[in-house]
């Protein structure tokens, strides 16, 4: 395989780099057809070439590339065929959140309250409503301040207004959306982790919780934790001890002992359908941190909840317990209630950067399901399935060819085509308004985003802007790149069912986005 690819590739840089140092001889020049043709057929010989890899002979490659200048389709590889993209799906879900939400758009969560406010107490629940926003006290947002810091500035504005008792409970209302929690096709042992997040109209810290595990004080006492945030709705079961380092070696000459690190064997986790994590295994004395990002379940009274403690720490006293709308005995006074405060999120573009970029799976499935509340009237999967068909036919893919579960591609039976994400990227191009804020929010090769470390100190770098995807055996990448011409391409890798390390299938997508961005039609 090696001596294979090495060929490949000396016959691309012969084609693309300038022979120095040597005589040429004189030729004619061939006409401007012939030069054309001759480098599109250099091109898709060697782009075949490069998909014929051994490697990948029990795999299926789908691959579209097409001119945004011409039409003209310059490399085509079962692009017709339905294949699993994993985060390539995101593209859909970006594309049509911009076109249907319009870019504009912003989410509100109030906090409201029908009670009246008497001698420093508000006699009523103080009610979290939520319209499905993904970026309340969202750590892909907030890097660099506390998740908690919309609820520290709702608790101002409760002591601005005199509020040190509240005669009532702290209710979450996720009635926003349907209570379907999640989509068809996700894997049940994906459900106690961060990518596989539960989702609600009324969502908190992205629906996680951060855990950190450091050693204890001492060999053979309990490794500590921390929880970001720090809340009393999970419960934390501590199985995990410090052990010994390993001694490696003495030092020459002296009583000295090199200490190294033994093996860190510790594992976090969340039960099944539960608030409870489970941390067990090793950590030696001097060993590194542990971390892990885990999901949690009911994820509107994980708010409420957090919410209550951040005023509890306050000093203000709440009588009611803590619960979701669905609890109510009667339902809640919207029209008599008044808004103390509110959080409105960033703008929609802001939103679904973060989502290309970090290839966010819960701003994906908010943004889904909010299009299809603000589109269809429900807030549910299959009103969002609803809805994507109705956009993708306004662009000219025929619905009933691409299935649709989700709006972050994790789900198992997403099927989608590379000509159809091509179609959807030309569909943005087309479209100047949206293409300026679309193009920005995808990753840049060699410069940030889930493509930061790929391709670096080459033409590669800050000139391909794309969206990427990874299940098990799912390797995909699909956006925009300029050729040595400054020809804007746009393109779709998708390879699926390959048992070979990802990082192969990385390798073979960065030969061909290094070929697409060198060819030049000369």
């Amino acid at each position: 395989m090696i001596r294979r690819i090495s060929l490949v590739l000396i016959g691309f840089l012969l084609n693309v780099l300038p022979l120095v140092g040597s005589a040429q001889p004189v030729t004619l020049p061939p006409s401007p057809a012939l030069r054309s043709e001759n480098g599109l057929q250099d091109l898709q010989r060697d782009l075949s070439d490069i998909f014929n890899d051994p490697n990948f002979s029990n795999a299926t490659w789908g691959v579209c590339v097409q001119s945004l200048e011409t039409g003209q389709y310059l490399f085509r590889l079962n692009d017709t065929k339905s294949l699993l993209p994993a985060s390539n799906f995101k593209l859909l879900t970006a594309a049509e959140a911009l076109t249907v939400l319009t870019p504009d758009f912003h989410f509100t969560t109030q906090l409201l309250s029908a009670g009246r406010i008497s001698e420093y107490t508000l006699k009523g629940d103080l009610v979290i409503r939520g319209a499905g926003d993904p970026t309340l006290g969202a750590f892909s947002m907030l890097r660099d301040t506390s998740p908690m810091r919309v609820f520290e500035a709702w608790a101002d504005s409760l002591e601005r207004l005199g509020i040190r008792k509240i005669e009532g409970s702290i209710i979450g209302d996720d009635s926003y959306f349907t209570d379907d929690l999640y989509p068809a096709g996700w894997a049940l042992e994906d459900e106690p982790y961060y990518y596989a997040m539960q989702t609600s109209a009324l969502s908190f810290a992205e629906n996680q919780v951060s855990v950190s595990v450091t050693p204890g004080t001492s060999v053979g006492s309990k490794a500590r934790f921390e929880l970001i945030p720090s809340t009393s709705y999970l419960t934390v079961v501590n199985h995990a001890t410090t052990k010994a380092d390993s001694i490696r070696k003495r030092l020459t000459g002296g009583g000295d002992t090199l200490i190294a690190a033994g093996t860190n064997t510790i594992e976090i986790t969340r039960a099944l359908g539960s608030p409870t994590i489970i941390i067990k295994g090793e950590i030696p004395l001097s060993g590194a941190e542990a971390h892990e990002q885990l999901s949690v379940v009911n994820p509107a009274r994980y708010a409420a909840t957090i919410f209550r403690e951040v005023l509890e720490a306050r000093g203000i006293q709440i009588i009611g317990p803590t619960m979701t709308i669905s609890e109510l005995k009667k339902p809640f006074p919207y029209l008599k209630a008044r808004v103390l405060a509110q959080y409105i999120s960033p703008p929609l573009p802001d939103i679904i950067s973060v989502m290309n970029k970090q290839s966010d799976n819960m701003f994906a499935e908010q943004l889904f399901r909010t299009v299809a509340k603000e589109q269809e009237g429900e807030g549910s999967w299959t009103k969002g399935i609803e809805a994507m068909k109705k956009y993708l036919a306004s662009i000219g893919i025929a619905p009933d060819r691409v299935a649709i579960y989700d709006g972050s591609g994790l789900s198992r039976m997403d099927l989608i085509s590379p000509v159809q994400l091509v179609t959807v990227l030309r569909a943005m191009y087309d479209r100047p308004t949206l293409f300026k804020l679309f193009y920005p929010s995808l990753s840049i090769v060699g410069v940030d985003g889930t493509l930061a470390r790929r391709l670096k100190d080459t033409r590669a770098q800050g000139n391909v802007h794309a969206k990427t995807g990874f299940v098990t055996g799912v390797r995909s990448i699909s956006g925009y790149l300029t050729t040595h011409e400054n020809e804007l391409l746009a393109f779709s890798i998708i390879g699926n069912n390959f048992t070979t390390p990802v990082s192969l299938a990385n390798n073979l997508q960065d030969l061909v986005l290094l070929r697409l961005v060198n060819f030049s039609r000369k």
